[in-house]
């Protein structure tokens, strides 16, 4: 390390530099881009966690800002989360070795000039610019070394979250495509639903209407059979009316076909003794106006059977009284 060398040298911007030309820039920022390398105390740094302004320290690697273990512990919390194991106190530009538990600094930043100076584990300056040089490339070297890991490491992780990434987009792809299969065929479904209610309520409107004809066509029948019932009312007591008169007329006709026949019984007789007693001899006058004459009740024979048994029975009684 001792041996004068001229390496080529990147810092915190990417951007690279010789080893002597750099040492040879007075100012503390890029050549190229003016980035401070290192950011001094301001109004507007605080804790990236806790916003506290007191007791700051800021990863060499990462660049991020955080408090002291005295105040919240967040400068410790990144080297736990990340394994930063470098960070520097903003103010007095000391870097603590989070890995090591001990400070590692050797080299800090003059405010007077802007140049590097080695300092002990008091702060104190060190006059010993034979080894500035070695120093300086010893402390390049570390920093680049652990940007170098961290780099790899960090390179590592995004080929981890792009793998990652890429499966679940894979996944994701593949559960869309599912999605959209069920979606087609869920809108085929529906369309068929569709189709199929459509049917269903032509169907329903029809029956609909055949239900409301049929509640008409009931309600007149309804009515038709109260109308009948009440007519066949009116009907059946024209018709007990009716059958009474007819009977009472039967009765009469009876009576007076009994009448009628009972005369025609007496004028038959009346006929047949007449019709007797103009073909009888002069004897047979006499002993008739001697005779007597028994009429008796006709038999239900007819008038014809009772006239016979009349003149019979007339016989018989001359024939007694001779």
């Amino acid at each position: 390390m001792d041996e004068p060398v001229d390496p080529v040298l990147t810092i915190l911007c990417n951007h690279s530099f010789h080893g002597r030309c750099l040492a040879q820039w007075e100012d503390t920022s890029c050549p190229v881009c003016r980035y401070v390398q290192t950011p001094e105390v301001v109004a507007d740094n605080k804790c990236f966690e806790c916003g506290s302004q007191e007791d700051l320290w800021i990863c060499l690697i990462c660049g991020h800002v955080g408090c002291g273990r005295y105040i919240g512990g967040h400068a410790n919390g990144h080297y736990k989360q990340t394994s930063h194991c470098y960070s520097l106190q903003l103010g007095n530009q000391r870097v603590w070795d989070y890995a090591g538990d001990n400070y590692v600094h050797r080299l800090v930043q003059n405010k007077t000039d802007g140049k590097l100076v080695q300092i002990d584990e008091g702060g104190n300056p060190v006059e010993h610019d034979e080894k500035l040089d070695s120093i300086t490339l010893e402390y390049t070297y570390l920093l680049t070394s652990q940007l170098e890991s961290q780099r790899l490491y960090f390179e590592e992780k995004v080929n981890e979250i792009e793998k990652d990434a890429k499966l679940q987009v894979a996944k994701a792809e593949e559960r869309i495509q599912v999605q959209m299969d069920l979606c087609l065929r869920l809108e085929e479904k529906l369309d068929a639903l569709s189709k199929e209610r459509h049917t269903q309520d032509k169907k329903c409107s029809q029956l609909t209407a055949k239900l409301a004809k049929i509640q008409s066509e009931l309600h007149e029948e309804k009515e038709m059979n109260m109308s009948l019932r009440k007519n066949q009312g009116q009907w059946q007591e024209r018709l007990r009316t009716f059958e009474a008169s007819m009977q009472q007329q039967l009765a009469e006709k009876d009576e007076r076909i009994a009448e009628l026949n009972e005369q025609v019984r007496d004028l038959m007789f009346f006929i047949e003794a007449q019709r007797t007693v103009s073909n009888a001899t002069d004897a047979e006058r006499e002993e008739i106006q001697q005779g007597t004459i028994v009429v008796e009740q006709a038999p239900s024979g007819g008038a014809e059977g009772g006239h016979n048994a009349a003149a019979s029975r007339g016989k018989a009684s001359r024939r007694r009284k001779r």
